[in-house]
């Protein structure tokens, strides 16, 4: 029997939380689902521990070699027996309404072909910090909150119809912003949505790629990828307060080289034109949506 959704888990060397998010999926008031769960070619307890859990509803895939995160999301997709996907990153964990609450706002909007979702980050220190997004039910303001970076949108707050996530599959060769890349591309022709309800649970983890502050490199890189981030007017915001966010971070921590490093490589990639237009606007508000 075809199961109404499929989670896909990718994991790398997570061994001491890996259960904690299985659990998380076993736990769900939706029961009919499957979990995939695609180890990246491991060298810790992490396959033991997947194996641990006598469920049929889990499946497990071993690439054999650390492909990374999107190779192995890739992976799950295809492997994916139900019409709906959802995804779960191996230090994190769903709350328990997660799968039946996208679910049904799939049944009940039957032409919708990708949610995003709300959600808690847990700091180190305990603090809980609530990402609560916009509710948008229309491709365009979607992509415009999307380009704004007005979209609290980590990997598991999406769930995709199969169909879409096959015909825009994650960019194995980015290993920043693939959420975003990934949402870009979609976007383009399905129909996007999201919601502030709160449905799962994000753990910071000060070593993680995305707790990194590389986010310059990154984004530049995503302009080479989608010339519209920087053409399009609206969307240019976007960019810029990341610029700003970037400065600010790097001036928190005294920075000065790593300051002039980012305005560097704005300026080589854009131009120096360019580059003094996103400083500018960089002192300014994002507008609303």
């Amino acid at each position: 029997m075809t199961p109404a959704i499929s989670v896909i888990l990718p994991v790398h060397n997570r061994a001491d939380v890996l259960a904690r998010a299985i659990q998380s999926v076993l736990d769900q008031t939706l029961k009919d689902f499957e979990l995939i769960v695609v180890d990246d070619g491991s060298t810790d307890s992490s396959v033991t521990v997947a194996k641990s859990f006598a469920d049929p509803r889990i499946k497990i895939i071993e690439l054999g070699q650390n492909r990374g995160g999107n190779a192995a999301r890739n992976a799950g997709v295809r492997a994916a027996a139900a019409p709906l996907i959802a995804f779960l990153d191996s230090d994190d964990i769903y709350l328990p309404q997660k799968l039946e609450r996208v679910a049904a706002e799939f049944a009940r909007s039957t032409d919708l072909d990708l949610l995003v979702d709300s959600f808690v980050k847990i700091q180190p220190s305990g603090a809980r910090v609530t990402r609560r997004n916009p509710v948008i039910a229309d491709r365009a303001t979607f992509r415009k909150a999307l380009f704004q970076r007005q979209l609290w949108k980590a990997t598991p707050s999406i769930t995709v119809k199969r169909d879409a996530a096959l015909r825009a599959p994650f960019d194995e060769s980015l290993r920043r912003l693939q959420d975003f890349d990934f949402l870009i591309r979609i976007s383009e022709f399905a129909n996007c949505a999201s919601t502030g309800e709160v449905l799962w649970v994000k753990y910071w983890d000060a070593g993680a790629i995305s707790a990194q502050n590389n986010m310059i490199a990154a984004n530049i890189e995503l302009v080479r990828r989608h010339p519209e981030y920087l053409s399009v007017r609206e969307y240019r915001p976007g960019l810029a307060y990341i610029l700003r966010l970037s400065l600010w971070r790097r001036l928190k921590k005294g920075d000065g080289a790593g300051i002039l490093r980012d305005i560097r490589a704005l300026s080589d990639a854009l131009g120096p034109h360019e580059a003094t237009r996103l400083l500018v606007e960089a002192a300014k508000p994002r507008p609303p949506l």
